[in-house]
């Protein structure tokens, strides 16, 4: 046979015609030097994860470079997904792109033709496929069953919008490593707000269609998992979105995500202002009927879905809490609106409502205590001779770890003998759980991890240390400067386009709240601005 499955559920399927192990759930085949940190983002732990492991080292398995690529001739391979593109028809050429704009450019850069002329000989459509995605992406042609109406070569004559939506699918592909193609469960007819069931279909809102195949094909791929048994793509593209179809107010949330995605890729500000005015209209339903629903699922992917929403307003103005878009507490500081609004999507409803606070647990504390120990003599042994001296313009694992270690001692220089003990435990609980969270995120490279990292911390922090960033404590401020500093800075550049610029917001905040006159203290928090 020349495939053989894998792993938990089949996950895995080993194709040794071309010497590649695809993952079925992703769809797509992962590197040899990507194994283990796949099969940690799909939840497969330490023994089992060993053990798979292992057998996947009997296999033989190709280098991306080396992997060889199907003829012209054969059929699609099941385990992949079906893209729809252009064969370039040039004497000699042949070359495969999965848009019309990237066949243009092709045919501009490549055979010296800006203006392509108006033939239907210089490309033609056929169907593709690739083993591997990001910049490993390599397409191969495959022959699937002719749909009618389509033989024969075209013109590549296709509407603005036509060519907007296949550029931005094709460059998710080209530049996104955990791109997965539209569930089947999700190919089925919208009824899009602002029609009705049994209205023609001449009278579907395509403008809100686009902007649900735009969440289903590009703005699901990019948003974090939760702890689900389940990748994030899953979670998003299926659970979700099977629960939307079925509730117009969920609808509303998934399509203003997907207008404010739309609004950060803009190039063009009137473009992001229609984006982002849409965005707040389907907001403004969503807010109505997330408020009202109190069935657990329910709440759960609504309430993760409005505290990105929040994020990405903030990441798109700077000043989005004082036009009205979302209303703010009046009791909590923003800073502390921000934290509770991030531990919100991981402990629904726990940010969105008045005293919602744990108790602190002190063998909680403990245990964080005794991780970070492990985790500090791990670095230090691996870091031999690193260790001590580090700069704050240095963002690697290591000089990162050398900051929180040194933090504890640095603190104590500036703020002297301490008034309150409690805040002093809160406060070293506080950097003890950072050191752990951070080597959760950089763990590995993937979005998941990064985000993990940071919102895991704000639920390991004391109670008593968010109280302490409420009354603007200059000791807490400085651990949340560095939670911000490492952790969503990561995260922003992990890939979670809807935190941009949320590191410089919160530094900026924090500096305001420290008092100016007090220079050591300032140098704390004005050096992580570098």
């Amino acid at each position: 046979m020349p495939t053989m499955r894998l792993g938990p559920l089949d996950l895995l399927e080993y194709d040794a015609r071309y010497g590649v192990l695809i993952c079925r759930e992703c769809q797509y085949a992962i590197q040899k030097s990507a194994l283990r940190s796949h099969l940690l983002r799909h939840k497969i732990y330490r023994d089992e994860r060993q053990r798979l492991l292992s057998s996947i080292a009997q296999l033989h398995l190709f280098e991306p470079h080396h992997v060889p690529l199907p003829t012209p001739a054969s059929p699609p391979i099941d385990a992949l997904p079906i893209i729809s593109g252009y064969r370039c028809t040039a004497v000699g050429c042949g070359n495969l792109c999965a848009s019309s704009k990237r066949m243009r450019r092709h045919r501009s850069e490549i055979h010296g033709l800006s203006k392509p002329p108006n033939s239907s000989s210089f490309a033609r459509p056929v169907k593709l496929q690739t083993f591997f995605r990001g910049t490993k992406l390599r397409y191969f042609e495959v022959t699937s069953p002719p749909v009618a109406g389509r033989a024969g070569a075209v013109p590549l004559a296709t509407t603005a919008t036509d060519d907007v939506d296949n550029e931005r699918y094709d460059e998710q592909v080209h530049d996104a490593d955990t791109a997965t193609p539209l569930p089947p469960q999700t190919r089925r007819v919208l009824t899009a707000p602002g029609t009705h069931p049994g209205s023609s279909p001449a009278n579907l809102d395509l403008e809100t269609l686009r902007y649900f195949h735009h969440f289903t094909t590009t703005t699901s791929l990019t948003l974090p998992g939760t702890e689900h048994p389940l990748p994030a793509t899953h979670y998003w593209q299926t659970d979700v979105v099977l629960q939307a179809l079925r509730r117009r107010w969920l609808m509303c949330g998934l399509l203003a995500m997907s207008a404010c995605h739309l609004a950060a890729l803009a190039d063009d500000t009137t473009i992001e202002q229609v984006h982002r005015k849409r965005s707040a209209q389907f907001l403004s339903e969503f807010s109505a009927g997330w408020e009202e629903t109190t069935k657990r699922d329910l709440r759960k992917a609504g309430g993760q879905i409005r505290c990105m929403l929040r994020c990405a307003h903030w990441a798109l103005a700077e000043s989005t809490l004082n036009q009205g878009i979302i209303p703010e507490p009046a009791a909590p500081s923003q800073l502390h609106y921000i934290m509770t609004t991030v531990r919100g999507f991981v402990v629904p409803d726990f940010g969105l409502r008045p005293g919602g606070v744990r108790s602190d647990d002190e063998g909680r504390q403990e245990e964080t205590f005794a991780q970070t120990r492990r985790i500090l003599e791990m670095r230090s042994s691996s870091d031999a001779g690193s260790f001590g001296a580090f700069s704050c313009c240095d963002n690697t694992p290591s000089a990162l770890f050398n900051r929180l270690r040194a933090l504890p001692s640095r603190m104590a220089e500036m703020f002297g003998k301490p008034e309150s003990a409690r805040d002093v435990l809160a406060t070293l609980s506080a950097i003890a759980a950072l050191v752990e969270c951070c080597d959760t995120s950089f763990a590995s490279d993937e979005v998941g991890a990064a985000w993990w990292g940071m919102t895991k911390w704000l639920i390991k922090v004391p109670d008593h240390f968010n109280y302490m960033v409420s009354r603007h404590n200059p000791a807490a401020l400085v651990v949340l400067a560095h939670w911000a500093a490492s952790l969503v800075k990561r995260a922003e550049h992990c890939g979670c386009w809807f935190l941009r610029g949320l590191t410089k917001t919160i530094l900026l905040q924090i500096a305001e709240r420290l008092s100016a006159d007090d220079h050591a203290v300032q140098s704390l928090v004005g050096s992580l601005m570098a």
